[in-house]
């Protein structure tokens, strides 16, 4: 319900498209999100799906409650411009949050950004609250300690990267063998 244009998703609880998404731990962006009406530019999108672009994939549709099913799963929205104004991450201090807040259940007035909360800089054994939207619902979440781990691969900010096999933009990126960053 709550898909939104720039979020980057990972696998969720009913994937069943084997390597799809170009395998387990890779990150997409929804790029489209489907609402049913006929108004909508993307009126042939079901209501409760959206399209994914793979970093380094495919692109193709997934449900995001359609029958019941999620296909996906939220990695970050800071790419959706999401942020929490008043908020302070309590470990790097960066404000505002950008993307997801973490919530601290057993820690008055503890905070933490997704980068410091996904790299265990507090207790673990800590149950916390997701915190996707100022005004959304909160979601309680346990603890990481028993949490299952992945490492999450595609593109991001600060990533190195060169041309691809599909380049089509002459030496604009410097010429062959030279690398930029996302």
């Amino acid at each position: 319900d709550s898909a939104m244009l720039g979020q980057r998703v990972v696998r969720g609880p009913d994937w069943k498209w084997a390597g799809q998404d170009g395998g387990e731990g890779r990150v997409g962006t929804i790029v489209e999100v489907g609402d049913g009406s006929d108004s909508s530019p993307s009126s042939s999108i079901p209501e409760k799906t959206v399209i994914v672009q793979w970093d380094g994939a495919t692109r193709t549709n997934y449900r995001t409650g359609h029958g019941g099913a999620y296909d996906l799963r939220l990695f970050d929205n800071a790419s959706a411009g999401v942020k929490h104004v008043h908020v302070i991450c309590d470990v790097c201090r960066v404000q505002p949050i950008r993307g997801i807040r973490w919530k601290c259940q057993r820690c008055y007035d503890y905070d933490l950004c997704s980068q410091c909360y996904n790299t265990g800089k507090h207790n673990i054994d800590h149950e916390f609250w997701c915190i996707e939207l100022d005004d959304g619902p909160w979601t309680k979440v346990g603890p990481r300690s028993s949490a299952v781990k992945f490492k999450a691969l595609g593109f991001f900010p600060g990533a190195k990267v060169v041309r691809g096999g599909d380049w089509e933009w002459g030496d604009q990126d410097g010429g062959v063998g030279h690398a930029g960053r996302v």
